[in-house]
């Protein structure tokens, strides 16, 4: 299947893929983001360390006390140092005007050629019961239905061809240059993914959860490395659920998807060998979270694993990153984003019955950040 072509000629059949007036605009918004997230930001940063003020800060930062409370004040008081440079300014407004853009100009894209991701999606039979469990009575929990996340109008469910739109708009042609969010400039996400599997210890699992799964990224990387595992996970939202259904059917995965919270998944008691969570837990208020570590340590198996992926904490990092991390809190409709960078994961987990618990990075600017435990008992 060809994604991306030049103008089709007058006759024949549309390729599969954006058009070249849809495709143009989005190449556009990607330049900007990579112009943004590499010489701007390199210059934003060493202007804030070439400052007495940034200098002493950062130093204080790798140093001084780790306390949640004082890391807090010093992240406030380093992002009104970086505020008074123009070229920090500069690149966090072209991020802004990315973030923005990608659905104004990447819904008009997909509209383009609505008929043709629509039958796409129907080609697959998402409405199959087999693999694909939902609730029409699911509630979905405040938080989450006011939120338009990384600002999605309507949020996860607010428009009906998002799967195509990150498909064949955005991602291929923004996100695929990194340096949004906790993901660095040129980060391969695919990648990052696989790397964090990878962190489960043991060569081989038979069931395998993913709370939290929106489609099917990480399953696909769980497959990648643990192809003979049973894999089962849940997600609030309706249309990730589908669309993941039916890319796990196209894609030969042995998936279940079932429309759950989080904290209340209704699997039997240690009925699974390891938990996965991939960029989840920044998405949670911290008392869903303690919830979902006490529900993911009821259904684990004892001496099961588990391994969460999600954007460093802020004493892991260098304080001017510690303030673009902080920066999608108020600008990327990331309400927990600075609280959750703020937490300590391994000690969360430690509250509710976890053992061995290490946190750590495997990338650049701590992403992904690493925290691992096990449930006490023999697998």
């Amino acid at each position: 299947m060809t994604f991306f072509t030049n103008a089709t000629p007058a006759g024949a059949q549309p390729a599969f893929g954006l058009t070249q007036h849809g495709r143009a605009g989005m190449q556009m918004l990607g330049a900007i983001q990579k112009l943004s997230s590499t010489q701007l930001r390199s210059a934003a940063r060493a202007n804030f360390h070439a400052m007495p003020q940034g200098a002493a800060l950062a130093e204080v930062h790798r140093n001084g006390s780790q306390d949640r409370t004082d890391v807090d004040e010093r992240v406030k008081q380093a992002k009104a140092l970086a505020y008074r440079d123009p070229v920090f300014r500069l690149e966090r407004f072209l991020q802004r005007h990315v973030a923005e853009e990608n659905f104004n100009r990447g819904i008009p894209a997909i509209e383009e050629r609505r008929a043709m991701f629509s039958g796409f999606i129907a080609e697959g039979g998402q409405e199959q019961a087999d693999g694909l469990e939902l609730d029409a009575d699911l509630v979905p929990p405040a938080y989450q239905a006011k939120t338009e996340w990384h600002l999605e109008p309507g949020g996860w469910d607010g428009y009906d061809l998002y799967g195509p739109l990150f498909a064949f708009a955005v991602g291929p042609h923004v996100f695929r240059h990194g340096g949004y969010a906790a993901v660095g400039a040129g980060a391969d996400i695919t990648q990052q993914r696989i790397d964090a599997v990878r962190q489960l210890p043991r060569d081989h699992y038979d069931h395998i959860y993913e709370p939290g799964c929106g489609g099917v990224s990480t399953f696909r990387a769980l497959a990648t490395v643990f192809p003979q595992a049973r894999l089962t996970g849940c997600d609030l939202s309706t249309l990730l659920l589908r669309n993941g259904h039916m890319l796990a059917k196209r894609q030969g995965l042995n998936v279940t998807l079932k429309q759950r919270e989080a904290t209340d998944t209704g699997e039997p008691d240690s009925s699974v060998d390891a938990v996965m969570t991939y960029a989840l837990h920044h998405e949670l208020p911290p008392k869903e979270n303690a919830k979902l570590f006490a529900e993911m340590f009821r259904i684990l198996k004892p001496g099961g694993d588990i391994v969460l992926s999600d954007p460093p904490p802020f004493r892991a990092v260098d304080i001017f990153h510690a303030v673009i991390l902080d920066w999608d809190t108020e600008h990327r409709e990331e309400p927990f984003f600075t609280t959750s960078c703020l937490c300590d994961w391994g000690r969360e987990l430690e509250k509710v019955g976890f053992v061995d618990v290490e946190a750590y990075a495997i990338g650049a600017d701590g992403y992904p950040w690493i925290t691992r435990a096990r449930k006490p008992g023999t697998a």
